[in-house]
């Protein structure tokens, strides 16, 4: 079971500090809000390489030989990246309370835990990593999505509004759960999570336009891809080649689909691509 880390009276709130993890015992966090001067800032951990600092006698013992990550993990999992934070404001700006969310390749989950802070109907937070998701859920319960410990499980059940789910994008094993808004952002780190992101979405989308066929009323009733990703990412191509392929076999106009700069998404899309300059990225 995870631990969840209760920080001294003393800490500050950017202080890097231990989160206890259920696989190394603790690791070295700082907590990352999405806007540093707002108290009210939504925010996430990120892995640290920085030790805390011993404040007094009773911290020395606690800092001492922490590990950085678990063996295994992915450091690059565990941080957070300029398109997160694009994709943040954004659902804050633009996110429909009644909806349920679900990022998928979430990493530390900033964009989960902001969509959870913005009041979403229900937040589902999926990666490959099990130390991002722990993570994730730590700052989930802290920040009072989660209500307590036993609600820690990973379970896809509707009983709760956050969860967490271990998915890899690279599989077809693993539907996915399903949502009113999807979440991609900076995950097309290989040709394979690209064309394996890409198979997800034509399956959800290809399910819901079933559905929509055999049922009048589910004509109203869209799944959107909100997709994420800067300009120099050069597997962003392999997802927007697959996609495109798709909607030219499906004989569907969405197949003239590019990357925009256009950051107030039409809710009646299904699929809207931010093409980001991580020089816009605001960090206060």
């Amino acid at each position: 079971d995870l631990l969840i880390m209760i920080p001294h009276s003393h800490s500050l709130p950017h202080q890097p500090r231990l989160l206890p993890i259920a696989s190394v015992g603790a690791i070295n966090v700082v907590p990352v809000p999405l806007r540093r001067n707002d108290s009210s800032s939504p925010w996430c951990y990120a892995a640290s390489l920085t030790p805390p600092i011993p404040l007094d006698d009773n911290d020395i013992s606690d800092c001492a030989d922490v590990p950085l990550i678990p063996p295994g993990a992915n450091f690059l999992a565990t941080q957070v990246w300029p398109s997160s934070r694009i994709a943040s404001s954004i659902i804050e700006q633009h996110m429909d309370p009644s909806w349920t969310v679900c990022e998928l390749g979430c990493g530390p989950g900033l964009p989960s835990l902001t969509a959870a802070k913005s009041g979403a109907r229900r937040v589902i937070a999926t990666d490959v990593d099990e130390l991002a998701l722990e993570m994730v859920r730590a700052a989930a319960i802290e920040q009072g999505f989660i209500n307590n410990d036993n609600e820690i499980i990973e379970d896809d059940t509707e009983k709760q509004r956050f969860v967490t789910k271990k998915i890899d994008l690279t599989s077809q094993d693993t539907p996915l759960p399903e949502a009113d808004l999807y979440i991609l952002s900076d995950v097309f780190e290989s040709a394979a999570v690209a064309e394996g992101a890409a198979w997800h979405v034509q399956s959800i989308l290809s399910t819901k336009r079933t559905r929509q066929c055999h049922n009048s009323q589910e004509t109203n009733n869209i799944s959107r891809f909100w997709v994420f990703a800067q300009s120099d990412r050069a597997q962003r191509d392999s997802f927007l080649g697959k996609m495109r392929e798709w909607y030219e076999d499906e004989d569907d106009a969405h197949g003239g689909i590019g990357w925009t700069l256009d950051y107030s998404p039409d809710h009646d899309k299904e699929l809207w691509l931010f093409d980001l300059d991580e020089k816009m990225v605001q960090y206060n």
